[in-house]
C-alpha cells in the first residue's frame, strides 16, 4: 500500500503525524509526506520520501493581508480566532495553493490512501478527484461544528470545480478521522461523535538523527527541570520568554526554554544560572526528565506533557490555543495565564503552585491513564489497511489506477 500524507507546513502539523508514517512504514507500507518547501527537510531527516507542495506559513500570511488589508483577524476575542482562521486561512489561502501541487503529485507517485492533518483541506480533495479514501488525523482537538461548516463552505468551491460534490466535513470524516484527543479533554458530547472518528493515541516523535539534550543536562544540580517553550509560529513575544526567566531566577529549579529555529538565544538578554536558553530539544527525550512545563496550549506539546502526567502553566497566543488552555485547565491538569496577566509574579507563583500543591499533577496523571489506554499508530495501521482493502473491492478498476513506478524507483519522482 501506497500512502501520501499531507500536512501543513507547521513542526506542529507535521510531528504528530510522523508516529502514524512510521507504523505504516514499519508495515511495510510506502509513505511519502507532500508539505511546503521550507518543511521539507524536516520529513527527509524523518527518514521519509517529500513532495513538495502549498506554500508555507509566511507566504500564506502575505496573502491573507492581499485579501484582507485591514488585517481584521488581528484584532479577533480568543473564541474568534479558529472560527475566523480555519475558513480564511486554511481554506481560502492554504488549501487552493496545497491543491495545484498535491494533484500532480497524486497522478505522478499514484497511492493508494491519502492521509492529511484535520488543518489541511486539499488532501481529501485530491483523493476525491483520483477516485481514492482520505483519512485525517487531528493535531489535538477537533474542530467544532461551525467552524468545520464554515471551512467547508470555504472550499466547496474547490470540490465543484473538478466536478465533485462538496463534503459537508470538509473532508474530514469522509473515511475516517483519527482524533488524538483523550476522553477527559473532549469538548463534544458523546452523542455528537459519530462512527467514523476513532481515536488515536498522540506519541512524542523520536529525535531525528543529530538531535540530542544539551549536554549540561547530563550534569545539571539535582533540582526540578521547568521546560517552557511558546511553539514555533506564536513565538515571537519575547517578553514572554523574559518574564518566565525573572520569575523563576530566585526558584530552587532549573529551567530550559526552546525559543524555535533561527531565533537567537541572546535576543532574550542575560540569563540567571537556573536558566538555558536553546533553540530546539525534541520534547520526546526532554520531557521524561521534567517536573513541569510552561508552554503555549499548542496540541503537541500539551499532549506530550500530558501523556507523561506532568502538570502545565499554560500562556495561549493565538490559534487554538486558548480552547486547549481552557479544557486542560477545566481538567484540573493546568494554570492558565492570558497574555496581559504573564508577569514574573504570576508565573512564579504558578510554577510554585504546580511543584508544590499537587492538584494539578494528580489530574495530569489521570489524563496521562486515558492517553496510555487509547489505540496506538499500529491499530490505526490496520483501520488504513482495513479501508484500503474494502475500498480495493468495491471500486477495484479505480483504486487499481494506472502502471506505477516501482517503489525502488521512488527517488524519481520525489523532486
Amino acid at each position: 500500500m501506497r500512502v501520501l500524507m499531507s500536512c501543513v507546513a507547521g513542526f506542529g502539523h507535521l510531528q504528530p503525524l510522523l508516529p502514524l508514517a512510521c507504523a505504516l512504514s514499519a508495515a511495510d507500507h510506502d509513505v511519502a509526506i507532500a508539505t511546503a518547501a521550507d518543511l521539507r527537510p524536516r520529513a527527509e531527516a524523518a527518514g521519509f520520501g517529500a513532495f513538495d507542495s502549498g506554500i508555507g506559513i509566511g507566504e500564506a500570511f502575505q496573502r491573507l493581508a492581499s485579501v484582507f488589508p485591514d488585517q481584521e483577524y488581528t484584532r479577533l476575542e480568543p473564541g474568534e480566532i479558529v472560527g475566523w482562521y480555519l475558513p480564511h486561512l486554511f481554506g481560502d489561502v492554504l488549501a487552493p495553493a496545497m491543491l495545484a501541487d498535491l494533484e500532480p503529485v497524486v497522478r505522478s507517485w499514484r497511492p493508494d490512501v491519502i492521509v492529511h492533518d484535520s488543518w489541511e483541506f486539499a488532501g481529501p480533495i485530491a483523493a476525491a478527484n483520483a477516485g481514492l479514501p482520505s483519512i485525517s488525523q487531528t493535531l489535538g482537538l477537533r474542530h467544532d461544528d461551525r467552524s468545520v461548516r464554515a471551512v467547508a463552505a470555504a472550499v466547496a468551491p474547490l470540490w465543484r470545480q473538478r466536478g465533485l460534490d462538496p463534503d459537508p466535513s470538509a473532508g474530514l470524516t469522509r473515511y475516517l478521522c483519527l482524533d488524538t484527543t483523550p476522553p477527559g479533554l473532549q469538548p463534544f458530547q458523546p452523542g455528537q461523535v459519530r462512527s467514523a472518528i476513532r481515536p488515536l493515541r498522540p506519541i512524542a516523535q523520536p529525535p531525528v538523527h543529530g538531535e540530542d539534550l544539551p549536554a549540561w543536562i547530563a550534569c545539571r544540580r539535582q533540582a526540578p527541570l521547568v521546560y517552557m517553550t511558546l511553539g514555533t509560529l506564536t513565538n515571537s513575544d519575547t517578553s514572554m520568554f523574559r518574564n518566565v526567566i525573572d520569575g523563576l531566577s530566585d526558584l530552587n529549579v532549573e529551567v530550559l526554554i526552546t525559543i524555535g529555529h533561527g531565533k537567537d538565544p541572546h535576543s532574550l538578554g542575560p540569563l540567571p544560572g537556573n536558566a538555558h536558553v536553546e533553540n530546539y530539544v525534541p520534547q520526546s527525550v526532554l520531557l521524561p526528565r521534567c517536573s513541569a512545563v510552561i508552554c503555549h496550549g499548542g496540541a503537541g506539546t500539551t499532549l506530550n506533557a500530558l501523556a507523561l502526567g506532568l502538570p502545565l502553566l499554560m500562556l495561549p497566543q493565538g490559534a487554538d490555543q486558548y480552547v486547549m488552555s481552557d479544557l486542560v485547565q477545566s481538567a484540573g491538569a493546568a494554570l492558565v495565564l492570558a497574555p496581559a496577566d504573564v508577569t514574573p509574579a504570576a508565573v512564579r507563583a504558578g510554577v510554585v503552585t504546580l511543584l508544590e500543591e499537587g492538584g494539578q499533577r494528580a489530574s495530569a496523571r489521570r489524563l496521562q491513564a486515558e492517553i496510555g489506554a487509547m489505540p496506538g499508530p499500529e491499530e490505526a495501521v490496520q483501520l488504513i489497511q482495513e479501508i484500503h482493502s474494502r475500498f480495493s473491492s468495491e471500486s477495484p478498476k479505480v483504486a487499481s489506477g494506472l502502471t506505477r513506478e516501482p517503489v525502488a524507483d521512488r527517488s524519481k519522482q520525489i523532486t
